[in-house]
């Protein structure tokens, strides 16, 4: 699912890079082959080879920057 999830968003936005926190960020090595599987057979393959699919850098923070970001965000 997590590969064609992805595949569609790249498909759509044709992002340079997408970052996944949560469950991917901790098992990445776990999920990546299938994942990359799926999306070379589903996505457009000129999109996919742009695209990166990183784990997040900010570790069990993430949640706490999102909450943040969307306190900010509705303050404004």
């Amino acid at each position: 699912m997590l590969g064609e999830t992805l595949s569609v968003l790249v498909d759509l936005l044709n992002p340079q890079a997408i970052i996944l926190g949560g469950v991917y960020m901790r098992s990445h090595h776990l999920l990546e082959e299938e994942m990359y599987r799926v999306m070379e057979a589903e996505a457009l393959s000129v999109s996919a080879k742009v695209c990166q699919i990183l784990p997040s850098a900010l570790g069990e923070q993430i949640g706490d920057f999102a909450a943040l970001s969307l306190a900010a965000y509705h303050a404004e």
